[in-house]
């Protein structure tokens, strides 16, 4: 008998890198050395503060009980890495004053799980953006040959 849990390491593993790839400035549209030129200076100035936003919406980030079973699937050097985010972000703040005194360990696992999806998150699009970075040079190398 299975034991459906609802949540996989391959799910998330999965949105995250799907977020990415629909976080990723566009291709261009036309196979032009400008359009090129313009989508390789648009990934060397893309900002990945944009992640925050997104991975805010989703509804792994909404639901606290989202966050118990993310950390319960993930490595414990990601969860390392996002409680090191989490204490940064709220330096200074004591955890009973955080949201608005109603913070339980609910709100901590999540919050904390909010960070392993921002950090996995920023990972690919980094990622991705170095591929397209290559492919950007290399396609512009080879019509600048034209």
């Amino acid at each position: 008998m299975k034991i459906e849990t609802g949540l996989t390491y391959s799910d998330i593993e999965t949105r995250c890198k799907d977020a990415a790839k629909e976080l990723a400035p566009d291709f261009p549209t036309t196979n032009t050395v400008e359009a090129w030129e313009a989508f390789a200076s648009e990934l060397e100035d893309f900002d990945t503060y944009a992640v925050h936003e997104y991975v805010k919406a989703w509804d792994w980030s909404i639901y606290t009980h989202f966050g118990w079973k993310i950390l319960h699937l993930v490595g414990k050097s990601k969860i390392n890495e996002a409680e090191s985010q989490w204490c940064e972000y709220n330096q200074g703040i004591e955890v009973q004053d955080l949201e608005g005194g109603c913070f339980d360990i609910w709100s901590l696992q999540s919050s904390i799980a909010y960070f392993v999806l921002v950090s996995w998150v920023e990972e690919e699009l980094q990622s991705l953006i170095i591929e397209l970075q290559d492919l950007a040079e290399t396609t512009l190398y080879n019509l600048e040959d034209f």
